[in-house]
Protein backbone atom coordinates (compact mmCIF):
# COMPACT_ATOMS: atom_id res chain seq x y z
CA UNK A 1 0.00 0.00 0.00
CA UNK A 2 1.19 3.51 -0.82
CA UNK A 3 1.95 5.61 2.27
CA UNK A 4 0.30 8.68 0.67
CA UNK A 5 -3.21 7.24 0.65
CA UNK A 6 -5.63 4.71 2.10
CA UNK A 7 -9.08 3.36 1.23
CA UNK A 8 -12.08 4.53 3.22
CA UNK A 9 -15.84 5.16 3.06
CA UNK A 10 -16.65 7.79 0.45
CA UNK A 11 -19.46 10.32 0.29
CA UNK A 12 -19.22 10.13 -3.50
CA UNK A 13 -19.58 6.41 -4.15
CA UNK A 14 -19.07 3.49 -1.77
CA UNK A 15 -15.37 3.46 -1.07
CA UNK A 16 -12.75 6.00 -2.08
CA UNK A 17 -9.10 6.79 -1.67
CA UNK A 18 -8.05 9.34 0.95
CA UNK A 19 -4.79 11.17 1.60
CA UNK A 20 -3.02 9.72 4.64
CA UNK A 21 -0.70 12.75 4.68
CA UNK A 22 -0.67 16.19 3.09
CA UNK A 23 0.13 15.97 -0.63
CA UNK A 24 1.58 19.14 -2.18
CA UNK A 25 0.31 20.50 -5.49
CA UNK A 26 2.09 19.04 -8.55
CA UNK A 27 3.50 16.06 -6.63
CA UNK A 28 3.07 12.49 -7.82
CA UNK A 29 0.46 10.61 -5.81
CA UNK A 30 1.03 7.26 -7.52
CA UNK A 31 1.24 5.49 -10.83
CA UNK A 32 -1.98 3.68 -11.73
CA UNK A 33 -1.14 0.00 -12.13
CA UNK A 34 -2.88 -2.73 -14.07
CA UNK A 35 -2.67 -5.05 -17.03
CA UNK A 36 -2.44 -3.34 -20.43
CA UNK A 37 -5.25 -4.56 -22.68
CA UNK A 38 -6.48 -3.76 -26.17
CA UNK A 39 -9.98 -2.45 -26.67
CA UNK A 40 -10.96 -5.88 -28.06
CA UNK A 41 -9.73 -7.63 -24.90
CA UNK A 42 -11.53 -5.14 -22.63
CA UNK A 43 -14.76 -5.60 -24.59
CA UNK A 44 -14.43 -9.39 -24.09
CA UNK A 45 -13.77 -8.96 -20.36
CA UNK A 46 -16.74 -6.63 -19.89
CA UNK A 47 -19.07 -8.77 -22.03
CA UNK A 48 -18.11 -11.91 -20.08
CA UNK A 49 -18.67 -10.17 -16.74
CA UNK A 50 -15.02 -10.44 -15.68
CA UNK A 51 -14.82 -6.64 -15.47
CA UNK A 52 -17.35 -3.85 -15.11
CA UNK A 53 -17.43 -1.35 -17.95
CA UNK A 54 -16.36 1.36 -15.49
CA UNK A 55 -13.13 -0.43 -14.48
CA UNK A 56 -10.68 0.06 -17.37
CA UNK A 57 -8.61 3.24 -17.62
CA UNK A 58 -7.97 4.61 -21.09
CA UNK A 59 -4.21 5.10 -21.57
CA UNK A 60 -3.93 5.39 -25.36
CA UNK A 61 -6.03 4.98 -28.48
CA UNK A 62 -7.73 1.61 -28.02
CA UNK A 63 -5.43 0.67 -25.09
CA UNK A 64 -6.60 0.36 -21.51
CA UNK A 65 -5.24 -0.49 -18.10
CA UNK A 66 -7.31 -3.16 -16.39
CA UNK A 67 -6.64 -1.49 -13.05
CA UNK A 68 -5.68 -3.29 -9.89
CA UNK A 69 -8.39 -2.95 -7.23
CA UNK A 70 -6.95 -0.05 -5.24
CA UNK A 71 -6.59 2.08 -8.39
CA UNK A 72 -10.21 1.40 -9.34
CA UNK A 73 -11.19 2.91 -5.99
CA UNK A 74 -10.20 6.50 -6.87
CA UNK A 75 -13.51 8.27 -7.45
CA UNK A 76 -14.49 10.80 -10.09
CA UNK A 77 -15.18 14.45 -9.35
CA UNK A 78 -16.20 17.30 -11.63
CA UNK A 79 -13.95 19.43 -9.35
CA UNK A 80 -11.00 17.07 -8.99
CA UNK A 81 -7.97 17.57 -6.78
CA UNK A 82 -5.78 15.31 -8.95
CA UNK A 83 -5.24 14.54 -12.63
CA UNK A 84 -3.55 11.96 -14.82
CA UNK A 85 -0.33 12.99 -16.55
CA UNK A 86 1.67 11.04 -19.11
CA UNK A 87 0.15 7.59 -19.35
CA UNK A 88 -0.74 6.64 -15.77
CA UNK A 89 0.79 9.12 -13.29
CA UNK A 90 -1.74 10.53 -10.81
CA UNK A 91 -0.64 14.06 -9.79
CA UNK A 92 -2.01 16.50 -7.21
CA UNK A 93 -3.82 19.34 -9.00
CA UNK A 94 -3.80 21.35 -5.78
CA UNK A 95 -2.60 20.87 -2.21
CA UNK A 96 -4.51 17.89 -0.79
CA UNK A 97 -5.10 17.83 2.95
CA UNK A 98 -4.64 14.74 5.09
CA UNK A 99 -7.98 12.90 5.19
CA UNK A 100 -9.27 14.49 1.96
CA UNK A 101 -10.63 12.17 -0.72
CA UNK A 102 -8.39 12.05 -3.81
CA UNK A 103 -10.40 12.37 -7.03
CA UNK A 104 -9.80 12.92 -10.72
CA UNK A 105 -12.11 13.68 -13.64
CA UNK A 106 -12.71 10.36 -15.41
CA UNK A 107 -13.79 12.23 -18.56
CA UNK A 108 -10.20 13.36 -19.15
CA UNK A 109 -9.33 9.75 -20.03
CA UNK A 110 -12.40 8.99 -22.16
CA UNK A 111 -12.04 9.07 -25.95
CA UNK A 112 -13.45 5.66 -26.73
CA UNK A 113 -13.78 4.24 -30.25
CA UNK A 114 -17.54 4.49 -30.60
CA UNK A 115 -17.71 2.51 -33.85
CA UNK A 116 -15.75 -0.45 -32.47
CA UNK A 117 -17.74 -0.54 -29.23
CA UNK A 118 -21.09 -0.32 -31.04
CA UNK A 119 -20.06 -2.97 -33.60
CA UNK A 120 -19.42 -5.35 -30.68
CA UNK A 121 -22.97 -4.69 -29.44
CA UNK A 122 -21.85 -2.37 -26.64
CA UNK A 123 -22.46 1.26 -25.85
CA UNK A 124 -20.13 4.02 -24.75
CA UNK A 125 -19.84 4.09 -20.98
CA UNK A 126 -21.44 7.00 -19.17
CA UNK A 127 -22.50 7.27 -15.56
CA UNK A 128 -24.65 9.51 -13.42
CA UNK A 129 -22.31 11.70 -11.39
CA UNK A 130 -22.69 11.90 -7.61
CA UNK A 131 -19.59 13.96 -6.83
CA UNK A 132 -21.58 16.71 -5.11
CA UNK A 133 -19.27 19.51 -6.27
CA UNK A 134 -20.73 22.95 -6.96
CA UNK A 135 -20.04 22.54 -10.68
CA UNK A 136 -21.19 18.91 -10.92
CA UNK A 137 -22.13 18.13 -14.52
CA UNK A 138 -24.52 15.38 -13.47
CA UNK A 139 -22.94 12.86 -15.85
CA UNK A 140 -19.53 11.31 -16.46
CA UNK A 141 -19.13 11.24 -20.22
CA UNK A 142 -16.64 11.25 -23.10
CA UNK A 143 -14.19 14.18 -23.13
CA UNK A 144 -15.62 15.53 -26.39
CA UNK A 145 -19.01 15.91 -24.67
CA UNK A 146 -17.74 18.08 -21.81
CA UNK A 147 -18.74 21.75 -21.78
CA UNK A 148 -16.36 23.75 -23.99
CA UNK A 149 -15.03 25.85 -21.09
CA UNK A 150 -14.17 22.67 -19.15
CA UNK A 151 -12.44 21.08 -22.15
CA UNK A 152 -10.53 24.32 -22.80
CA UNK A 153 -9.40 24.49 -19.13
CA UNK A 154 -8.03 20.94 -19.16
CA UNK A 155 -6.28 21.44 -22.51
CA UNK A 156 -4.81 24.87 -21.70
CA UNK A 157 -3.43 23.65 -18.37
CA UNK A 158 -2.33 20.28 -19.82
CA UNK A 159 -4.03 18.39 -17.01
CA UNK A 160 -4.89 15.24 -18.90
CA UNK A 161 -3.04 12.19 -20.22
CA UNK A 162 -0.66 12.55 -23.17
CA UNK A 163 -2.83 10.57 -25.59
CA UNK A 164 -5.75 12.91 -24.91
CA UNK A 165 -3.56 15.98 -25.40
CA UNK A 166 -2.48 14.53 -28.77
CA UNK A 167 -6.14 14.44 -29.86
CA UNK A 168 -7.46 17.59 -28.28
CA UNK A 169 -4.43 19.77 -27.43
Amino acid sequence: MNEKFKIGKSGISGRGVFASQEIPKNSTICFMIGEICSIDEMIKRVDSGIERDSDPLGIDDELYLDLEVIYRTFNHSCSPNAFLRGKNELVALKDIKEGEEITYDYSTTMNDNEEKIKSSGGTLWTCKCNCGSQNCRGIIDQFKNLPKNTRDFYIKNRIMPDFMLMHFG
